[in-house]
């Protein structure tokens, strides 16, 4: 299954999907303004300038036109994408590059913006994780203060998920073996336990009573 580009995995959901902010075209934007203002020179110029303007600004709109289109086909494959799994990201056509981080091993989130990047909405996001690569920095991301809320509640989410996920593995045992968790464990311990599959949903209120009982009982 694929979403925005990205080949999720069975069960993966995507959260958050976006290309580069539209500040990623400033250099494209001032190039055609540069190529515009030369040919509007030279028809105000006449005469010999005229015409050295005229094939200046017909030489640096071919140029122009070929380095916009190369960079709106890297925008168009460049994709940054939260999951319910990882935060992703990929860039390039020709040689394809890019980095997955799996929200159990990131660490923090943070972010930067200048005063144009308030202005234009769009910053640099960092992610703080465990491994070998080390930070992973990802520039022109648009609304990067959402970007980070949305990767803590992801991460969050995961956390609660994995505890719902352990607990119900642990009731499946209890269940499976009949018992009220490990020996070694004090009282105290093995009721807490009990109570957190409770309140957790993962065993009914008479599953409850009678493990509770076992246990009291077991003194």
């Amino acid at each position: 299954m694929a979403g925005g580009g990205f080949d999720l995995i069975p069960g993966e959901k995507m959260v958050l999907f976006s290309h580069p902010h539209w500040w990623y075209f400033w250099k494209q934007a001032l190039g055609g303004i540069v190529v515009l203002a030369v040919l509007l020179l030279g028809f105000w110029a006449g005469g010999f300038v005229e015409t050295s303007l005229f094939w200046i600004a017909g030489i640096g709109f071919v140029i122009w036109l070929v380095d916009t289109i190369y960079e709106l086909v890297q925008w168009r494959t460049t994709r940054f994408a939260v999951t319910d799994q990882r935060v992703a990201y990929q860039t390039g056509f020709f040689r394809r590059k890019g980095v997955s981080i799996p929200l159990n091993r990131v660490n923090n989130v943070n972010f930067e913006q200048g005063f144009i990047a308030r202005l234009t909405g769009n910053g640099v996001v960092t992610i703080e994780s465990a491994g070998e690569t080390g930070d992973s920095v990802f520039e022109n991301i648009p609304d990067p203060n959402n970007v980070r809320s949305v990767i803590f509640n992801q991460m969050k989410a995961y956390d609660d998920a994995d505890s719902d996920r352990d607990a119900a593995a642990l009731a499946q045992a209890i269940r499976e073996t009949g018992g009220t968790g490990s020996p070694s464990k004090s009282v105290e311990e093995r009721l807490a336990e009990l109570d957190h599959l409770r309140d957790s949903g993962a065993i009914s209120d008479e599953e409850y009573a009678t493990k509770r009982d076992d246990i009291l009982g077991s003194i």
